[in-house]
């Protein structure tokens, strides 16, 4: 099971590479976000270590939206802030995204990816 499992993620942090390239796949968390919010992540990918990560806003009516500031969520009222990497996997679930972590040596823009649907 084990090694199954290590086949898969290199497989997906190989396609990553890959597909940075070729424009299939986003890092850093502005465009990662806003591919989030359309629906557009199949796989979202984070860095084990979220020590630097920078708060978001989130909605409770739209769950996929995140913005750096209040303001970006259309005012909001129930807008609420949280750590980066919780809303984007809240986002990503919601969006029917897998996930998976990126692992040394592999680095990303702010420690998040996505491989994208289209």
């Amino acid at each position: 099971m084990h090694d199954v499992m290590a086949a898969r993620h290199r497989a997906v942090l190989e396609r990553l590479e890959a597909e940075l390239s070729g424009g299939r796949a986003l890092q850093g968390i502005p465009a990662v976000k806003e591919a989030l919010a359309e629906g557009r992540v199949e796989t979202l990918l984070l860095a084990a270590d979220r020590s630097g990560d920078p708060v978001l806003f989130a909605s409770r009516r739209d769950p996929r939206a995140l913005g750096t500031e209040p303001a970006a969520l259309g005012g909001d009222t129930a807008a609420f802030s949280a750590p980066a990497a919780p809303l984007l996997l809240r986002s990503a679930v919601l969006g029917g995204a897998s996930f998976t972590e990126i692992l040394p040596p592999m680095r990303c823009t702010d420690g998040v990816a996505a491989l994208l649907r289209y």
